[in-house]
């Protein structure tokens, strides 16, 4: 007989909490996307604390804030 479901998959609504997102802080963005799932959107302006850019990923509830240099996002805070 065929399987009656396919195996359940978390979605980004139930995974992309604040808590889930603040473990995150210091390590490269890539990791909490692939973690929770994109955002609903994102913003990049010039960075005042060096040569990269600031970012803002836009989540359901809670915003995650990052800095961009060289290839490289890395999560600052959550708020």
């Amino acid at each position: 007989a065929p399987a009656s479901s396919a195996p359940a998959q978390a979605t980004p609504a139930s995974a992309a909490t604040r808590e889930a997102a603040l473990a995150f802080v210091g390590r490269p963005a890539s990791e909490l996307v692939a973690a929770l799932g994109a955002p609903s959107s994102t913003a990049y302006a010039p960075s005042c604390l060096g040569p990269g850019e600031d970012g803002e990923l836009f989540y359901d509830g809670f915003t995650v804030y990052t800095y961009r240099e060289d290839g490289v996002e890395t999560v600052e805070d959550v708020l």
